[in-house]
């Protein structure tokens, strides 16, 4: 076999490797997506939290769309089969995302949380498999998405406190009014630490 033939034997599959990973990840986008409908009118009570859940549908939205017409580009189809790798990442996907059924406003941010986390090591997981396999274009897709899951992440750790104290005074409790002050404190100061000490 020539070398010419081997190179564009394993672009292939670089190519075919690339496009399953984004097919996978236009489905985790889609179930998240289905999620955060429902939730649109669990939190309308609370305005902050309404108005982040929003922001969240619309960005969910915007990544769902954008990589379908990346499909395009890649040779991934919607109809194609997911991968058994794939296959498991919905599996956990579908579990995450099951549990944005509970009761309660900050039950699920708390969901949204988890379920963001969940897209952004995979978009970091497809970043590397982009960079390593030569795809800029999927690669810069995949940083784009991350940080912006990043940025969904450090909002909820935002509001979280003040709709937890909201809820807590709606069900008759006598909350500490620095409650809330000090959680926005303490959450980042946790997330520097252990920056901090993972650099060491």
């Amino acid at each position: 076999m020539s070398s010419n033939q081997t190179n564009a034997d394993a672009q292939t599959k670089h190519e075919q490797t690339i496009a399953d990973y984004v097919g996978d990840m236009v489905a985790l986008e889609s179930h998240i997506e289905e999620a955060l409908d429902r939730q649109l009118d669990e939190v309308k009570d609370d305005s902050t939290a309404s108005a982040a859940v929003q922001n969240f549908h619309d960005m969910v939205k915007r990544h769902r769309d954008s990589l379908r017409a990346l499909q395009e580009e890649t040779g991934s189809t919607p109809g194609n089969p997911v991968k058994a790798a794939g296959a498991a990442l919905l599996g956990k996907a579908a579990g995450v995302i099951d549990l944005i059924r509970t009761e309660g406003i900050s039950k699920s941010l708390r969901d949204d949380y988890t379920a963001f986390s969940l897209a952004a090591i995979s978009y970091s997981m497809l970043y590397t498999t982009a960079l390593g396999l030569g795809n800029q274009r999927v690669a810069a897709m995949a940083e784009g998405n991350l940080t912006d899951y990043a940025q969904a992440i450090e909002r909820i750790n935002e509001i979280m406190p003040g709709v937890v104290e909201r809820e807590l005074s709606k069900d008759g409790h006598q909350t500490n009014p620095g409650a809330v002050a000090a959680t926005r404190q303490i959450v980042p100061r946790a997330w520097h630490t252990a920056e901090r000490e993972s650099s060491l």
